[in-house]
């Protein structure tokens, strides 16, 4: 295995775990925080993206309270996987000879 390949795999592995580290926690996060506005149960009206304020991801997961979570902690799983996937694929690529 060439050392791109592996970097690309742990890559992959890294984003993934972080991915999962992070939907694990859902709807609090890892790295974010929510306010509590009590909202009685059966009362909820889902979960809902706001947008990007402040270098922050906002969103919703009950259609009252507004959760956070910094924008790089969203990015970073992302673009390892990507970067990991593109590191692998090209190898296999050149490989079987399609970047010649």
């Amino acid at each position: 295995m060439k050392r791109a390949t592996l970097l690309g795999v742990g890559l992959l592995v890294v984003g993934v775990s972080i991915a999962f580290a992070l939907l694990l926690s859902f709807p609090a996060m890892v790295f974010g925080g929510c306010t509590d506005v009590g909202v009685p149960e059966g009362e909820e009206r889902g979960v809902a993206v706001i947008g990007v304020e402040d270098g922050n991801f906002l969103y919703t997961p009950d259609g009252a309270n507004e959760c956070s979570i910094p924008l790089p902690a969203v990015l970073a799983p992302v673009g390892f996987v990507v970067i990991g996937t593109g590191l692998v694929l090209s190898r296999r690529a050149t490989k079987n000879g399609v970047g010649e």
